[in-house]
């Protein structure tokens, strides 16, 4: 019973170190930074990618930020993420934005827009299931930095989550030891 508890402390205290509380959200950034996902395999948005882009226009309208910096490529197929959440925004409402299209995963989403950033204050915009590991990865390149997201329960993105989470505390733990 008490081996259990300690290792049950312990894995909670692990997760809280890799994952502290998202960033209170200030009133305005200098850019907002959309996370992309990809369309289906036919070009058509994700409801994720529409939700998303969604959230980024209503952040807009709340004059929360100045410029939108999308960021996502072709991952999943020949769509990429950036140009078609950008044409969606486009088309409901003009925001000034920057295309970022190389980045592959969450972790590149914030290197490649750490170019266009540099040391300004952003805006992370995301799910709500992926709200936690962003910023625990956009704190390692940007130090103000805030969240807002859209509720998203889905079992299937809380599951592929919760594996994403556990791989990017394994790659953490391996930067730590020089392993990675």
């Amino acid at each position: 019973m008490i081996v259990s508890l300690f290792v049950l402390l312990l894995l909670v205290l692990i997760y809280i170190y890799f994952f502290p509380f998202i960033p209170q959200k200030k009133k305005h950034y200098t850019y907002a930074l959309l996370l992309g996902c990809p369309s289906h395999n036919d070009g058509t948005m994700s409801s994720s990618q529409i939700k998303r882009c969604n959230l980024a226009i209503e952040m807009y309208k709340k004059n929360l930020y100045d410029t939108l910096i999308i960021s996502g490529s072709n991952v999943k197929n020949k769509y990429i993420e950036a140009k078609v959440m950008n044409d969606y925004i486009q088309n409901k409402t003009m925001i000034p934005t920057i295309l970022e299209t190389n980045a592959k995963n969450t972790f590149e989403n914030f290197k490649f827009s750490k170019e266009i950033i540099q040391n300004k204050d952003v805006l992370i915009l995301t799910s709500q299931t992926h709200a936690k590991r962003a910023c625990a990865i956009a704190k390692q390149f940007f130090r103000d930095c805030g969240c807002s997201w859209y509720k998203d329960l889905k079992f299937k993105h809380i599951t592929r989550e919760i594996i994403s989470r556990i791989l990017y505390i394994k790659i953490e733990i391996l930067k730590k030891l020089g392993r990675y």
